[in-house]
């Protein structure tokens, strides 16, 4: 092969071995390379502002917002697409009611950002119509309004930094937290210029409805409690609970609290942000309830048994009188005439029957001094370990004394009674983590049939003829047990303060509905609690269909 044979080999295989490498190099560009350059070349075609992580929702069974969720505006500026610089800075600056020169210094730093509009006002309308290029008037997510609901149980938020700081916002903080981030992205070409077709888009990150939190509360219902104890109550507390599922349908308590503005009522002297049904209060005569039914259930007693009530009783040396002591008491009555009169000589001697160990056991039976819920603000109630002296025992069979109870643990006993002796767990949450308030608990059966039987006829007769008429309503029947608690405190002209109860339940041939009313430091539990439970019941039925209010069919 001449010299200029073995130049064309060479040539040739020079040509040869830098297409194969210009080859192999497209193929790692296409094959290796390709996605992460073509995601490089997205993030030069696209400028992005990170919003304010939205929590997650909190709603009620229906998927109603309990937190009154809503959208406000928001001003997103992407100060590259903004051309004049100048005049943008003084329009957002005068409707904003800020300086001119803090908005020309945010739009030279040319990083996006976002302003809240806390006024809607025609001028709106000139961002939103785009006649400010780079400026985008979009809707934000807020939490709380006039229309929340719950807001004791729901709790609140600390503003500017998403955590929750009391009630459920506190106890589910990281999976309300888990919610869609929220980015705004603007597509722009090579010269800056908004990409049409793409312009200005919303991308959520996550799972929709990872971080959201579904209650068993029903907003109708609570709703309407909160009405009610917006007319009649000053400080309390109202629980209502389905009884065949032990699922809380509201849950309330008053003075209330705007979340939105929690610094306003940070200094107040009301206590407005105690969630009072979480909160321990001697349960007063309710705690009857637990008497007759340990006395019943040990079969000391049947409700034909007939005492003698003379206005008082001695213990010790500690009197203790009938609410007819002045009439010289109610003279010779049946035990279910005593229940339901409330007569407290009657049930004194019942506890001296039953003896201390034994009704301090049915107490814990029934829930006293167990949290229900788990939550932190939570109280669990108090329930003594021993009673030592004979007026301790005296004291307790009143439900004064050794004794505390929250109003969510007497709902759990009135639904126990209504439901057939089954003590079903109150429930609060309906589909969220699995670290559920309270854990997993199963219904048991804390009474026989016949003692709940028993007990919903005397809860019947409080009202029909007792010291519970007041919550007696043409409406629905019902059953039920007042209680007035000696707070040990009194006011300036010597009245003793007592708080006002009462617990019951409806309808009285197929119980739906278990209701507690505290009205704190309310005086009398049948003239004042009583014609609540009236109130709220006579407008849930009214208002609500029965379907709605009956648990959910099982699979």
């Amino acid at each position: 092969m001449g010299k200029a044979g073995k130049r064309v080999l060479v040539l040739a295989l020079f040509f040869t071995l830098g297409f194969s490498l210009l080859g192999v190099q497209l193929v790692r560009i296409q094959l290796w390379l390709g996605p992460q350059l073509q995601a490089r070349a997205q993030d030069q075609q696209r400028q992005t502002l990170t919003m304010k992580i939205p929590r997650g929702q909190i709603y009620d069974r229906n998927m109603v917002s309990l937190t009154g969720a809503h959208w406000e505006p928001v001003l997103v500026v992407f100060p590259s697409l903004v051309e004049d610089k100048g005049t943008t800075a003084r329009e957002l600056a005068a409707f904003l009611g800020r300086e001119g020169e803090e908005i020309a210094a945010l739009l030279d730093k040319g990083q996006p950002f976002s302003c809240e509009v806390n006024r809607l006002v025609p001028a709106l309308e000139v961002f939103a119509a785009g006649s400010f290029p780079g400026v985008f008037l979009l809707p934000q997510e807020k939490r709380y309004e006039d229309r929340a609901l719950a807001r004791h149980i729901i709790g609140y938020v600390q503003q500017g930094e998403n955590k929750g700081v009391s009630g459920l916002e506190r106890h589910y903080n990281a999976h309300l937290q888990g919610g869609r981030e929220l980015e705004l992205v603007a597509w722009v070409d090579a010269n800056g210029n908004v990409i049409p077709g793409l312009g200005l888009q919303q991308v959520a990150g996550g799972e929709a409805g990872q971080g959201d939190l579904v209650l068993t509360l029903d907003a109708r219902v609570q709703g309407i409690v909160e009405e009610v104890m917006e007319e009649r109550v000053e400080r309390g507390a109202v629980v209502v609970v389905q009884v065949q599922s032990g699922e809380i349908l509201a849950l309330a308590s008053r003075p209330n609290f705007r979340q939105d503005r929690i610094e306003e009522y940070l200094a107040r002297t009301d206590a407005c942000l105690l969630n009072r049904a979480l909160c321990n209060y001697p349960p007063g005569s309710l705690f009857k309830i637990i008497v007759l039914a340990a006395a019943l259930e040990e079969g000391l007693t049947h409700l034909e048994e007939e005492f003698y009530c003379g206005g008082f009783t001695t213990v010790g040396d500690q009197v203790f009188r009938c609410h007819q002591y002045r009439e010289g008491g109610h003279g010779f009555i049946t035990l279910e005439e005593a229940f339901a009169e409330s007569c407290n000589p009657v049930f004194i001697t019942l506890a001296q029957r039953i003896g201390c160990q034994r009704l301090l056991n049915y107490s814990r039976r029934l829930g006293i001094g167990e949290a229900i819920l788990g939550l932190p603000e939570e109280k669990e109630g108090y329930l003594a370990e021993d009673l030592p002296y004979p007026g301790d025992l005296a004291n307790l069979s009143l439900g004064q004394g050794p004794i505390l109870a929250t109003p969510l643990q007497m709902a759990q006993i009135t639904q126990a009674v209504a439901s057939g002796g089954v003590l079903k767990p109150l429930r609060l949450v309906k589909d969220g983590p699995a670290d559920e308030p309270g854990g997993e608990k199963r219904a048991r059966r804390v009474l026989s049939a016949g003692t709940a039987a028993a007990l919903q006829r005397v809860m019947h007769r409080a009202v029909e003829t007792g010291t519970g008429t007041l919550a007696a309503s043409p409406r629905f029947s019902c059953g039920g047990k007042t209680g007035t608690a000696e707070t040990g405190k009194t006011t300036p002209e010597g009245k003793t303060l007592s708080h006002a109860w009462f617990a019951g339940f409806a309808p009285l041939d197929k119980p739906l509905l278990a209701v507690v009313v505290l009205v704190e430091e309310g005086g009398s539990g049948g003239q004042v609690a009583a014609p609540i439970f009236q109130a709220i019941l006579n407008r849930v039925f009214a208002e609500i269909p029965l379907a709605d209010l009956e648990p959910a069919a099982g699979p």
